[in-house]
Parts: structure tokens; sequence; C-alpha cells
């Protein structure tokens, strides 16, 4: 039996199986509807006409509408709400526990090499399991949480297994896609639910005509109706059953088929193909830990890293499922997990020690290129995890080298909490002139938890400074950086509305700007244009560099605008970061200006790098 397994086929062949699932579904809404008309058509002979209007084609329509609607309406939490309705506790960035401070770190390292944000972190307490889950729908209101469980009963190693799948299923949207089919569940339910209710009535209106009947022998006047409720009900009931059974199945293999993708990706950020088998291993152990169950766990059963525990039934099946997903890891797994008694496992923590640094793979080029696996001194992360010193991080990185420049921006930015802003960016400004290259893109993402937690009239009023200081700044680079990242991130910062321009100049534009950030001579620079240009496969893009005196990052800033308004579809923007990606690689390596506008170009076209470019 095979030793290895190809973990970047592996989430091709999840991300295969999951479109066809989600094709499936979609099938499914119209062939049931199909079939309850036809049943309704047939049950409208043997009804009033009143009966068969209210209960026509038209009315199921309408009501599958509402419950898909309905369905949306209460899916749409953000990753706070997520994790507060399943009982989590955010963990502060100052903690001074052991065990929370240890799993910041992984996040913090884990967002890092993923090149993403760092999210939010919350804790269930009174969940003994072991169990994690991402929710959020943008990576804007992000959010890791675990199980108390999983804080003090998994080694560092194997918390950052964890840790690295559920930021897989961030960067794949998963809890969007959990949504829009807990709609459909919704939508497929109501009629359902509807011939539930007349089967209800209808057994009601019966029983009372054989209490009638057995009473005084009088003739019931109810009957006829308990008749047309009774058939009604069966009409609606059996396809809309039919389809609501199909439609969960599916649903549970769609989040299968997302679990099997974000397990293989997991192995990305940790570069150990085995991390993820012991903390499997020890979620059959830790199954009948304590746990309080509560209300939406049904609803988000889906985003769990295991499957939650409700009945007898379940441990056997959840067996099996988890001895498939060591499988697909470990091919030389022999189906047998060892008894862990819970109430006697030891705690063990161990001390933070440095992520490993990434093996380049060539399945993986981009994600490679954007992972981080640097240090930073400690008093800039410290300033990171505080709004105060994450604003005077944000202020430090565009203030300019001529001392009165610097004094005149740092005087437009004094109003900023106080004037306590631009001390933070006096005292820091050593330290982050002293930063080495490639630097600046992951102390950015360090900041954005602590930014998230100003309010929205504070992240107007620091996104407006930030404005106003960075239009005089040495280099416009991090000026774009910190605009497309904060555009992204921070859901307070007024949003620029899209523009209608030339989209074929607009691309050649980016694409010009990303090659001529690097040090390479002018013939390589056309070199890596024409790489890219041929990578995106554009009708009509001009196949010759923009020079680079028409080339300036407002008008880049300007194109971006174009690329992301909503007549241009998501394909064609990944197809262009994809594009620049061909193109800063053209040469086999990435430097640290090329990084930086290449990330400013996918967070301005909210375009994550965690989980590649495949749409």
């Amino acid at each position: 039996m095979a030793s290895t397994i190809n973990f970047f086929q592996a989430q091709d062949d999840a991300r295969g199986v999951t479109k066809k699932l989600v094709l499936k579904l979609i099938i499914l809404i119209p062939l049931v509807f199909a079939f309850i008309s036809a049943s309704l058509c047939l049950s409208s002979f043997f009804v009033p006409p009143l009966f068969a209007f209210i209960f026509s084609p038209l009315a199921i329509l309408l009501l599958m509408v509402g419950g898909y609607l309905a369905g949306l309406l209460f899916s749409y939490d953000d990753g706070r709400g997520v994790a507060a309705s399943l009982g989590g506790h955010e963990v502060a960035p100052n903690t001074t526990d052991i065990n929370e401070r240890r799993y910041l770190n992984v996040v913090q390292e884990m967002a890092l090499a993923s090149a993403m944000p760092v999210p939010l972190c919350y804790v269930i307490a009174d969940d003994d399991n072991i169990n994690a889950f991402a929710a959020g729908n943008t990576v804007s209101d992000a959010v890791i949480c675990i199980t108390r469980g999983s804080l003090l009963c998994l080694t560092r190693d194997e918390l950052q297994a964890v840790v690295a799948r559920e930021f897989s299923h961030l960067g794949n949207g998963d809890m969007r896609l959990t949504m829009r089919i807990n709609c459909v569940l919704s939508a497929l339910a109501a009629p359902f639910l509807l011939a539930v209710m007349l089967l209800l009535l209808a057994a009601l209106l019966i029983f009372a005509g054989v209490f009638v009947f057995i009473e005084s022998h009088g003739k019931f006047p109810a009957w006829g109706l308990a008749w047309f409720l009774l058939l009604t009900g069966l009409a609606i009931l059996v396809p809309s059953g039919f389809g609501l059974f199909w439609a969960s199945a599916i649903a549970d293999s769609v989040g299968t088929q997302r679990n099997y993708l974000a397990d293989a990706a997991a192995v990305r950020y940790t570069r150990n193909p085995l991390s993820l088998v012991p903390v499997l291993k020890k979620v059959v152990g830790y199954a009948n830990a304590r746990r309080v169950k509560r209300l939406a766990d049904d609803k988000y059963r889906q985003l769990f890293f295991a499957d939650t525990p409700d009945s007898f039934f379940w441990l056997g099946a959840r067996r099996e499922s988890i001895c498939d997903r060591i499988r697909r890891l470990d091919p030389n797994f022999d189906g047998k997990i060892p008894h862990i008694d819970a109430s006697r496992e030891e705690v063990v923590v161990v001390p933070p020690t440095r992520a490993p640094a990434p093996t380049m793979l060539t399945e993986a080029q981009v994600q490679s290129a954007f992972g981080f696996t640097g240090t930073f001194p400690d008093d800039l992360r410290a300033a990171a995890s505080s709004p105060v010193g994450a604003m005077g991080l944000v202020l430090g990185l565009i203030l300019r080298q001529d001392a009165a420049l610097r004094a005149e921006q740092l005087k437009q930015a004094g109003g900023l909490a106080g004037g306590e802003v631009v001390k933070e960016a006096i005292k820091l400004e050593g330290l982050l002139r002293a930063l080495p290259p490639g630097h600046r893109v992951p102390l950015l993402d360090l900041s954005m938890p602590a930014l998230r937690q100003l309010s929205p009239a504070q992240v107007v009023e620091f996104s407006e400074a930030i404005n106003q200081v960075g239009c005089h700044a040495d280099d416009g680079l991090v000026v774009l950086l910190i605009h497309a990242s904060m555009l992204r991130y921070l859901s307070a910062v007024p949003r620029r509305v899209g523009t209608v321009g030339d989209l074929q100049v607009s691309c050649a534009l980016i694409l010009s700007a990303v090659v001529q950030t690097s040090s390479e001579g002018p013939a390589a620079q056309a070199a890596a244009y024409l790489k890219g240009a041929n990578a995106l496969g554009m009708k009509h893009l001009s196949l010759v560099m923009i020079p680079a005196d028409q080339v300036n990052l407002a008008e880049v800033e300007n194109a971006l605008r174009v690329v992301a308004d909503k007549s241009v579809i998501d394909l064609m923007r990944r197809k262009l970061l994809n594009a620049c990606c061909v193109a800063m690689l053209s040469d086999g390596t990435a430097e640290p200006a090329e990084i930086e506008i290449v990330r400013a170009v996918g967070d301005s076209l909210g375009i994550s790098f965690a989980t590649g470019l495949k749409a």
C-alpha cells in the first residue's frame, strides 16, 4: 500500500466532488417543485376549485421562495455571532493564561504562513470534547473557535494542525457555502412543513368526526374538509419529503467533502502529512466528555471539525467517519484507535516554538511565495495587539524620512485617540524602519484583529486620517497596500464604488505595475509581463508592457476599481491575480516589493491566497 498521498490532488478532487454535489442540489429544487405541482394538479380533480386555487403550484413556488429568504435572513450571522451562539467567549489579546497564550501564538503563526489576517480567537469553555470551527462570511468578520478540550488536551503540534485546517475553511468560504445550502434546505422544508400541518389538521378533524359519531350518531359536517386536507397534504408531503431527504443527504456529503479538503489543505501550512492523525484519534477518545448542547448546534453542525455528539448511534457513525478521514491522510492506518480515558488525560503545555520554515512545493508556488517565516520584535507584537498600538503601527509605516515633512504628517494625525496614536508611531518609528524587506504585509495582518476592535466611527476617522497622511508618503506602494488591507478586512471602512472602464487597459496597467516593482532589467520585466499576459489570455489585451513613466500607483488604484466593479465576473478577477503571480514568479523568485503589490491587488479584489486562486 502506498505510504504517501498527493495532498494537492486530494484538494482538487474534493473541490471537484463539491461542485458536482452542489449542481445536483440545484437540479433537485426544480424537480421537487415539478413533482409537487404534478401531485397538486392530480389532486385538483378531487377537491373544490377554491381549495385547488389556494394550494396551487404558484402558491407552493411563493412558499419555497419565502422559505429560502427566511433561511437567508436567519442564517446571516457574522463570525462573532456564530461563536457566541455556540457558547464561545473571546480570548483577550493580552491574556496571561498559558494555554490561551499558546492558542493565540499558533493562530498568529498560521495567519502569517497563510497570508491571511489574524482572525479573532474564541474558546467554548463548557465543552471538553476535541472540536473546533471557523466562521465568518468574509475575512473581515472571521473567527476561529476551539473547545476547552482542544485547548487543554492537544499538544502544540496537534493544535497547530487543527488551526491550520480551520484557516482552510476560512479561505475556501465554507461558511458562505453552508449558509446557501441551509437556505436551499429551508426552501424545501417550507412545503414539507405545510403538508405536515395539513395532515395534522386533517387528523384532528377525523378524530372529531369519529367522536361525534360515537357520542351522538350524528353526521359530522367537516368530513369533506378533512378529506380535502388529507388529500392535499399527501400530495405535497410525498414529493417534498423525498426532496428534503435527498437534499439533506447531499448537504451532509458536501460537508464531508469540505472536511476532506480542509484536512488535506492543513498539510500545506504544517508541512507534516500526519499532523492531524493523532488529533482525529483523540476526537473519538474524548467522545463522552462533558458538553453542553445548544440550540445552534444543528444549525452550524457542518462547520465543526468533527460532528457534535447527539445520541448513542452517533458514536459508531462518527468512528467510521473518523477512520475514513484518517485513511485519507495515512494510507497505512490499520483502523485501530486506542482507548483514551478523558478523565485521566494529563494536560501538557509545550513552550511556544518558531513555526518550521516551509519547503517550496511546485504545486503551491503561489502560496509559498506569500508565506511568512520571519519574526518580529516583541515591542511590535505587543503594539499590534492593542487598537491604539495597531493604529500607531500603520501610521508609522507611512511616515516620511524628512523631519519637517514627517512632523507635518504627525500634525495631521494628531487628533487620533487624543494624540496617543502619534505617540505610538514615534515610539515605534525606529523599529519599523529597521524591518527587513517583506515584513510589512505580515505586520499589517498581525494588526488587523486589534483594528477590528475599533468602533465604526473610529474606523472611519482612522481611515480618513491615513488617506490624508498617505498622500505625502515617500512610498506609495505601502499606502496602496494599507488602503487595500483596510478596505478588505475592516467592514466599517467606506467602500469605494466600482468604476466602469476599459477592462483590457486596466488589466494591462495592473500587470505592468506588478512587473515594474521588481529590480530586474527592462528586458526581463518585458518578458515577465508577456508571461503574465499569456496566462491571462484576455482578448485584445496588449502584449507590450505599458512604459514605466505612464504607470503610477494612483492610476493602478483606479484600475483596480474597474476590475472590482460588479460587472466583472469573479473568474476574470482570479485570472488577473493568477497572471500577476505568474509574472511575479517568472524568474523563480518573488521580491518583497512584488509580493506587496500582488497582495494589494488580491486584497483590493477580495481574493485570498490561503487556498490558491481557483474559483
